[in-house]
């Protein structure tokens, strides 16, 4: 008599019996887990391989970008999604990053080319508002970074690096109050940012509050150890 084969305990499915979705599921899991675990070489494994089987994946093209980036490729990140707006030209989620990674490279003509691209299609764009004030901040142009950051922060209030960067901003504009207020913020939304309260115990050191400023210093390097 013919017994149905069943798996022993432990056993995976090879790959290629898994259904799709089932494995894309899987490849993502054990992207952002390298991710995580700063194994970014082997998380752009994983998004390649995604990538094999549907080149249009917008998240997977993205995961694989920014993995590239944070494996000292940046290089190689821009012609990914290069690659992709070829397949999709106006596709702004890849106009933006590469305008980010590119602003990074402080290749700004370039940059900034990409991010006004997608504010011409979509002027309320909060991602692309955020990545070109970063990039008129580097150019040191603080107060319309200033202006960018504010409008980016608006439409995105639950970023906490929307808010460290446009307290940033203020600060070297000159607008200290406005900067304290946005840093606060930034830590409500994440306590956890180290740079977020050095940033902010700067801007109280310079408003004459030494004693909450070196507060700030401490939880800082306490976040450290």
């Amino acid at each position: 008599m013919d017994h149905e084969r069943r798996d022993a305990p432990g056993d995976r499915p090879a790959i290629e019996d898994m259904p799709p979705e089932r494995e894309e599921e899987r490849l993502v899991r054990d992207a952002l887990a390298a991710w995580d675990a700063g194994r970014f070489r082997e998380a752009a494994a994983h998004y390649r391989t995604i990538l094999s089987r549907d080149p249009r994946q917008v998240d997977a093209r993205i995961g694989l970008s920014r993995a590239l980036e944070a494996d000292d490729q940046p290089e190689a990140a821009i012609a990914t999604l290069s690659e992709a707006i070829e397949l999709s030209p106006d596709q702004t989620e890849y106009l933006v990053v590469r305008g980010g990674i590119l602003g990074r490279l402080r290749r700004f003509p370039e940059a900034e080319a990409d991010l006004r691209r997608v504010l011409k299609l979509h002027p309320a764009h909060g991602p692309a508002l955020h990545e070109l004030g970063l990039l008129l901040l580097k150019k040191g142009l603080a107060a319309p970074a200033a202006e960018l950051l504010q409008r980016s922060a608006a439409l995105q209030p639950g970023r906490p690096d929307a808010y460290l960067h446009l307290g940033d901003a203020l600060n070297r504009a000159g607008d200290l109050r406005g900067a304290v207020a946005a840093l606060e913020r930034a830590l409500e939304l994440d306590p956890s940012n180290r740079h977020t309260y050095n940033v902010l115990g700067r801007v109280l050191d310079r408003l004459g509050r030494p004693g909450e400023a070196e507060t700030l210093y401490r939880r800082a390097q306490g976040l450290d150890s």
